[in-house]
């Protein structure tokens, strides 16, 4: 193994660690792959400053994941909750809601991207 693996390793354990050992944003939607992926496409909407809503969820996450809507639903009315996200009526649609972060979720997001860039930089790929 070269030392770029090791050190790639090591930096994915040691985050692994720091995320379970917080009560944030982050923790809530890494602690399973349905929540990552549904995590990661509201934060992927949002900086390409694009909507998207609780369908548009459901058919992104469906050929990673075999949750049912109302179970999809029940985790994105636990964040909202929380002060994760917020539903907002689409103007398109009536019926529809459109899923955005708050700050708070912004703010998390942006850190932890900074920290775990910065635990990788002089990495050279293999």
């Amino acid at each position: 193994m070269s030392i770029n693996s090791e050190k790639i390793c090591t930096n994915l354990l040691k985050d692994i660690v720091d995320v379970s050992q917080q009560n944030n944003s982050i923790k809530f939607f890494r602690k399973d792959f349905t929540s990552m992926t549904m995590w990661l496409l509201i934060i992927n909407a949002y900086f390409k400053n694009k909507k998207i809503n609780i369908e548009d969820l459901a058919r992104a996450v469906a050929p990673a994941s075999k949750i049912s809507k109302p179970s999809l639903r029940l985790i994105l009315e636990n964040a909202k909750h929380k002060g994760y996200i917020r539903f907002i009526k689409s103007e398109n649609d009536q019926r529809s809601w459109n899923v955005e972060p708050e700050e708070v979720t912004i703010k998390e997001f942006k850190v932890w991207v900074k920290s775990f860039l910065k635990g990788n930089d002089n990495i050279e790929t293999f």
